[in-house]
């Protein structure tokens, strides 16, 4: 009893809220749009949107996802041939941005890339305790491991074009690995093929996610291996422990036969991949102590000790995958790394104005290190200071302090782009006039309102989603159908609860509209089954408002006689 109030507890604090967060960046999605137009200083501008405009926008693209989703939807079978279609046009749209817009690394990609280079050449000295980037930057190891060995494959065939191209390549299918396992999971957890028609849909015009195949650099790789780990999750908690809300616990693991070495697999390969995201982005973390805080309440509520076994297995294998890695390199280059600049000198940069917006990156973390003589106290000790002052002068002026986080939140939080454009920016040669102007023309400002549009769809469905889930835990237990069960359940919520904590670190954290790209991938399952469920929800009350029309009687008209019958 007391395990399952915990979870219970647990589940519902949760939904209270993912559902004001969602809440929250909906509304600010519709009111705001946070962008950039001059491509040199990068400067993130803030716009009140125009509801007159922007209303009918979102109905209208809404409507046509809805319209094909429908279509798609009624032929047989629906979501494979949904599916092929989608990722055939991704791929298209995929290779035309590879071959034309020209994009190359820069800046920390380029410095990675560059190293991963060097390595697989047999050119260790880039290995260096204060001369290289990655004594700097220690946690980019992983990506450099990852790189290397596809640069080497690059460099065994005779072509004379940078090894880049061919990794765009990788991060292209990469894309593909993230789609197909997140549809999977939405049809593990709901059933619903109309979810999954949308989801689809929704992917395939999403047009951040196919311009980060061109930046080379951990995000698309990594959370193509968290899709895969999500996935493998969701299908091992829901085959040894699913059961409705009208089903109880106790019967719960007798509801699927799977042999033990099925779910022993299914662990293990999830294991692999959520440390493989860590291992190519470290932020990924984040997602990780998500998983952790579900297997955890999942196997507290199912008594499943062996899910405890495989939480701390996630957590020790990502916490130790880049040591171990780093200690490799220096093991094969005879030198060392540096420890790298601290985390406290991140948040110290949080709290500081810079030249693009509020908190975003602005030198002071490289320069405090560097300054510091790369020693690790003396650059904490002078980021402790700088948070001190910072807190101080935010007490003094509180309006100040609202909106120094109002400007960052929205910065970050209601650029529907996600910086796609900057991070992409750098081209190895001229580009042509319609790349151009998508970049920084007048393509980019139909782009910026589009991606605008396609974000207050994603944060529409996402919130609907949790406010439907929140409802359907407070019905009784008689009402609630078996379609409902995951819908309001802890697995549902995985992605969501790494969102969460994603919101809560860039507060903190260095700012910038890139790092929440893979949150927005994050919540695309939720909203798909959000506008799955909004979708029902007009077509229900529809459907009651023509019944009541069609079966209430004629009102008696002042020329009617009454009847004489008995």
């Amino acid at each position: 009893m007391i395990r399952q109030t915990m979870y219970t507890f647990s589940l519902h604090s949760v939904k209270i809220i993912l559902l004001f967060l969602t809440g929250a960046l909906f509304l600010s999605g519709l009111l705001f749009t946070c962008y950039s137009l001059d491509m040199e200083t990068q400067l993130v501008l803030f716009q009140w949107d125009n509801l007159l405009i922007t209303l009918p926008g979102t109905v209208l693209l809404s409507t046509v996802i809805y319209a094909v989703s429908l279509f798609s939807d009624s032929i047989f079978p629906p979501r494979h041939l949904l599916r092929l279609l989608v990722l055939c046009w991704y791929m298209f749209i995929g290779f035309v941005l590879i071959l034309f817009s020209k994009s190359v690394p820069a800046g920390d990609g380029y410095s990675v890339y560059q190293i991963a280079g060097q390595l697989a050449e047999g050119d260790v000295s880039v290995i260096h305790p204060t001369q290289s980037y990655l004594s700097y930057y220690p946690q980019q190891i992983g990506l450099v491991a990852f790189l290397e060995p596809l640069i080497r494959i690059w460099n065994l065939f005779p072509f004379h074009m940078p090894a880049y191209h061919f990794i765009k390549v990788i991060y292209l299918l990469a894309g593909c690995v993230i789609i197909l396992f997140q549809e999977q999971t939405v049809h593990l957890l709901w059933k619903d093929t109309r979810a999954d028609c949308l989801y689809l849909v929704l992917a395939g015009l999403n047009f951040p996610l196919l311009m980060y195949t061109s930046f080379i650099y951990g995000e698309i790789p990594s959370f193509a291996a968290m899709s895969v780990g999500f996935f493998l999750l969701t299908r091992l908690l829901t085959e040894s422990g699913s059961y409705t809300r009208r089903t109880p616990p106790e019967t719960a693991s007798s509801s699927h036969c799977f042999p033990a070495w099925h779910h022993m697999l299914t662990a293990v390969g999830s294991l692999f991949f959520l440390t493989l995201s860590v291992m190519l982005r470290k932020n990924s973390l984040i997602f990780i102590i998500a998983a952790v805080i579900v297997l955890v309440l999942w196997g507290l509520s199912r008594r499943r000790p062996a899910l405890f076994l495989l939480a701390a297995l996630c957590m020790a294998c990502s916490l130790a995958i880049l040591p171990c890695i780093q200690k490799f390199y220096e093991y094969r280059s005879g030198s060392t790394i540096s420890s790298g600049v601290p985390a406290i000198s991140y948040f110290a940069m949080g709290m500081q104005e810079a030249s693009r917006a509020e908190g975003w990156y602005n030198g002071f973390n490289f320069d405090t290190y560097q300054n510091a003589g790369m020693n690790t106290e003396a650059a904490v000790a002078v980021s402790r200071e700088a948070i001190r002052e910072r807190l101080a002068y935010f007490q003094e002026t509180p309006g100040y302090a609202a909106r120094f986080y109002t400007n960052k939140y929205l910065s970050q939080w209601v650029d529907g782009t996600y910086a796609c454009r900057q991070a992409t920016l750098a081209t190895f040669g001229g580009r042509k006039p319609f790349f151009t102007s998508l970049y920084e023309g007048i393509g980019s400002k139909y782009l910026i309102f589009y991606c605008n549009l396609y974000q207050n769809i994603l944060y529409l469905g996402t919130f609907w989603f949790c406010l439907t889930s929140f409802l359907q835990g407070r019905k009784p237990l008689s009402s609630c159908s078996a379609e409902d069960s995951y819908n309001d359940e802890l697995p549902a919520y995985l992605g969501l609860i790494g969102m969460l904590g994603g919101f809560l670190f860039h507060m903190l954290w260095e700012a910038n509209a890139r790092y929440i790209f893979p949150y927005g991938l994050a919540m695309l399952p939720c909203c798909a089954r959000g506008l799955s469920l909004l979708s029902s929800c007009l077509n229900n009350r529809f459907l009651r408002r023509k019944c009541r029309k069609n079966n209430n009687p004629r009102k008696p008209d002042a020329t009617d006689k009454p009847s004489t019958a008995r």
